[in-house]
């Protein structure tokens, strides 16, 4: 009888932990959820730049006082994928009562135009068209990039000359020039290579295919000249493709003159 009562005891020990086991769990969970502990209380965002915080946190605030365990992290992600700048983001739940977003943002390095103005990262991205940005004015002290439309930038040849556009851009910046005259627009052309429009006066500077560092030293000597002899260019030609010290300069046209050309 003992062996017998003893087994029935274990019995219904199993019987009351098998049914009251995943009752209390359901109880304790339902607690979980109804609790002022796990409420949705803070968001913590790192990473925004250009992106406003506010539009951010719209796009979380349907979840504000939610339970935290009714967050869903992959339906905020593909949400905030969508905003302006977004190229990555993160929503991490840390318990109780804490939301942290983190936010990879396109960076901005020149503006191609081609029905419209779109700004473009330092990979060729295409990523916002400017019009819809919303941000500093340094977003329009970006240089212009004609003579590539969005189709080219997605082939490898458009890749490689807006690559060729910013080298360009990069070895101006460099030199003194480009604090004086700084460049407006950057022309791509398959045969006539890089010009640049620099200065207030809109300055034309064709500097051809290759040799950027030497053709922009070259710049810097005939502009110093152009400004002791007082001439105002209204382009300058560097694009001989050997010889460099052959250069072209148109001056600007006034009113009742003629346009003279020096060598």
């Amino acid at each position: 009888m003992r062996q017998w009562l003893k087994r029935i005891g274990f019995v219904v020990a199993l019987l009351v932990v098998a049914v009251g086991l995943p009752i209390l769990i359901f109880w304790g969970y339902g607690e979980l959820m109804e609790s002022d502990y796990l409420a949705l209380r803070y968001v913590d965002v790192e990473g925004l730049h250009h992106l406003e915080e506010e539009a951010l946190l719209e796009a979380a605030e349907e979840v504000a006082g939610e339970n935290l365990l009714n967050v869903r992290s992959e339906y905020l992600e593909m949400t905030m994928a969508t905003l302006p700048f977004v190229a990555e983001v993160e929503v991490e739940r840390r318990f109780p009562d804490r939301l942290y977003i983190s936010i990879v943002e396109y960076e901005p390095r020149a503006i191609v135009v081609d029905d419209g103005l779109w700004l473009v990262d330092p990979s060729g991205e295409v990523f916002l068209e400017v019009s819809e940005a919303q941000g500093s004015d340094s977003l329009w002290r970006q240089p212009l990039i004609t003579g590539l439309s969005r189709a080219e930038m997605k082939t490898q040849q458009g890749r490689q000359n807006y690559a060729s556009a910013l080298e360009v851009i990069r070895h101006y910046e460099a030199t003194e020039l480009s604090q004086l005259h700084p460049i407006s627009e950057v022309h791509v052309d398959e045969l006539l290579g890089m010009t640049l429009v620099i200065g207030e006066g809109g300055t034309e500077v064709r500097l051809g295919w290759g040799r950027w560092e030497e053709r922009l030293e070259r710049l810097e000597v005939v502009h110093a000249s152009l400004v002791r002899r007082g001439v105002d260019a209204a382009y300058i030609l560097i694009d001989h493709e050997s010889d460099l010290d052959r250069v072209a300069v148109g001056q600007r046209i006034e009113p009742g003159n003629g346009e003279v050309v020096e060598r």
